[in-house]
């Protein structure tokens, strides 16, 4: 299979979601034309995205949901294998996601959170355990957890990221307002409403302005 490029990628995770609650309503098949009214993605791009994971999974009546859905999951390795994350930073934005970050029914796991200030560790209440910081090493290393939320104030950012990358944690989504590197092999997501509100206000301009 040819290398599935990162917007690319970033669809098919997209698409497997859609196409999960599309199966909740009954439907057993979907059309490019559908994808395009419910996401906004051209037809020809959802086709050529589906053509990369070179899968058997369309007819003339459409796309079957399941094998779309598998073929995804299988191409971009997206195993339904329980994977261990914790959310570094209990403010009002890691506290909030703690309580509503939609995670249920996938297989990532909340089973930690971290915070620097120790009232804070020990008077919310969370499903998981609550840690303060100085034991971030330790508790990462003996609940074997693979993935972070960052989500501290901007000057702990970077602190507590190369805390992070030294721990052994394979990913980081990064939802301060610091820019953070990907370091070795450990995978960095900077997460900002700010910068997706700027790319949506840059990309209507040039529409504006090429009309």
């Amino acid at each position: 299979m040819n290398a599935i490029s990162n917007p690319t990628r970033q669809r098919l995770i997209s698409l497997v979601r859609l196409l999960e609650q599309l199966e909740n309503t009954g439907k057993t098949k979907v059309s490019s034309a559908e994808i395009q009214n419910r996401t906004g993605w051209n037809r020809d791009t959802v086709r050529r995205d589906i053509l990369a994971l070179q899968a058997n999974c369309g007819s003339a009546q459409g796309y079957e949901i399941n094998a779309l859905k598998q073929a995804i999951r299988k191409a971009l390795n997206l195993n339904n294998a329980e994977k261990k994350c914790c959310i570094v930073g209990l403010g009002e934005l890691g506290a909030a996601l703690a309580r509503h970050g939609s995670m249920e029914g996938s297989a990532f796991v909340v089973c930690a959170g971290f915070d620097s200030n120790v009232n804070r560790t020990e008077t919310l209440v969370m499903p998981f355990a609550l840690y303060p910081a100085i034991r971030m090493e330790q508790v990462i290393s003996s609940e074997h957890i693979e993935y972070a939320i960052l989500a501290t104030d901007e000057k702990e950012a970077r602190p507590m990221a190369l805390r992070l990358y030294a721990c052994g944690i394979r990913g980081i989504v990064n939802c301060t307002g610091t820019v953070l590197p990907s370091y070795g092999d450990v995978a960095v997501h900077n997460l900002s409403v700010l910068d997706a509100l700027q790319n949506i206000a840059s990309s209507q301009h040039n529409v504006i302005e090429e009309n």
